[in-house]
């Protein structure tokens, strides 16, 4: 049944393909295909021979997300394996970041889950493992990869529970494909159970943690930076509230509560998750009536009482300065950003009920006392409550940072189910 289901998979494919090139070509998105040409050849696996290193030991990572928080395991794999390492995604901008890591040897976009296509790429690179991250599950991928005789693992799992109940219907076909992995190094016990109903015998299965954890920086290094940007604004000594990867939702929060933070001599930063919508925060901030300003603008008073970071690459800096931070996406229903890049830095964080794509993390914080649980009736009110009070937040600062360091190790188990998969292979 499971060899049928691919097939069929596969005889749909170049109608579903066609179906969403139309799409694109009849939407507003469709200067999105401008680089299609140069793409092409990479995502029907139509590389010329000699072009991919031989017998390299190949990681398949969704994006820019994934390839960074895999830059240690990588750095291991490296010295463990010493081979060449070759990274695939799904998006071009994941592939530039691979291929800017100096221990990657080359990067690709990974050939469309097309039978045809994917065999291909795996018969002129002839890698020597293949490990797949996350959520990275694409049956022709893995079924290829299968009949190749090239050993194949899943690193840092996960999968939701939504998307369990989505793949059981197709039950089968994921049998057929997730079987033969040699392990599963997953991130939660959670992840565990939802993969052993897809198929996942108990002995391949291995809790290891989350490596994004491992990557957690406690020593931003643009503090520097953000001093200077705070000696300008003459906000030295005064509490300092940053909200990091905000939305539209949390940013009309924030600025209903902004005035009575700012009687209390409260200043305010937040960073917005998305810096094409920096036009759109212009205009609203004018319509507030508050004295604010824009790290990009470099034109800052005294008077300022918010700031914009429409910067990349200054949020972590700027939670380390800060006082009291939140962590967007929470409060919105987005699953929440990485609630630990405060925590590590022994900052008490902030946020909303929508912490599902983090629920361990979110969990921990609570129960420890390192995280607040907020919404738009009682933001203002915490906020205020917390900058009140020294001696609890100084408390709760400690505790946020102990948590964090509770969920680093993740690397290093992985790379225990890897040795110990290598030695009973030889």
């Amino acid at each position: 049944m499971g060899l049928l289901l691919l097939i069929l998979t596969n005889l749909a494919f170049p109608f579903a393909a066609l179906a969403v090139l139309l799409s694109f070509l009849f939407s507003t998105r469709r200067g999105l295909l401008k680089h299609l040409g140069q793409e092409l050849t990479e995502r029907l696996g139509l590389e010329k021979e000699g072009t991919i290193p031989q017998q390299a030991v190949w990681l398949h990572c969704a994006s820019v997300g994934e390839v960074l928080s895999m830059k240690e395991t990588i750095s291991r794999f490296k010295k463990f394996y010493k081979r060449d390492i070759i990274i695939t995604t799904s998006t071009q901008a994941g592939k530039e970041t691979a291929q800017r890591n100096p221990e990657v040897t080359k990067s690709f976009l990974v050939p469309l889950d097309f039978y045809p296509s994917v065999r291909r790429f795996i018969r002129i690179a002839n890698p020597y493992r293949l490990f797949v991250v996350e959520r990275e599950i694409w049956p022709n991928l893995l079924e290829a990869a299968h009949r190749a005789g090239v050993p194949a693992a899943l690193l840092n799992g996960r999968i939701s529970e939504k998307s369990t109940r989505a793949y059981k219907l197709l039950k089968p076909l994921f049998v057929r494909v997730l079987s033969p992995l040699k392990f599963a190094a997953l991130q939660t016990p959670e992840d565990a159970v939802r993969y052993e109903q897809l198929g996942l015998n108990e002995r391949q299965l291995i809790v290891c943690g989350n490596v994004k954890y491992d990557t957690l920086n406690d020593a931003p290094s643009k503090v520097p930076q953000v001093d200077q940007l705070l000696t300008k604004l003459g906000w030295n000594g005064k509490p300092i509230l940053v909200l990091g990867s905000t939305h539209p939702q949390e940013e009309t929060m924030l600025l209903r509560a902004a005035p009575e933070l700012i009687k209390h001599q409260i200043k305010i930063i937040f960073a917005p998750r998305h810096l094409e919508r920096t036009a759109e925060i212009r205009a609203t901030l004018r319509q507030s009536g508050l004295h604010h300003a824009f790290i990009s603008d470099e034109n800052f008073d005294k008077n300022t009482d918010i700031l914009c970071a429409d910067v990349m690459g200054l949020l972590q800096s700027l939670y380390a300065r800060a006082t009291l931070t939140f962590v967007g996406g929470s409060v919105a229903p987005r699953g929440a950003h990485n609630l630990l890049e405060p925590a590590i830095l022994s900052k008490t964080v902030l946020f909303g009920k929508h912490f599902y794509n983090t629920p361990n993390t979110a969990r921990v914080l609570l129960e420890s006392g390192g995280g607040v649980l907020v919404d738009e009736q009682n933001f203002k009110q915490t906020v205020v409550r917390l900058l009140s009070d020294t001696a609890q937040l100084n408390n709760m600062n400690e505790k946020a940072r102990k948590t964090a360091l509770s969920f680093q190790g993740a690397t290093d188990k992985i790379m225990d189910v890897v040795k110990n998969y290598e030695q009973r292979k030889s």
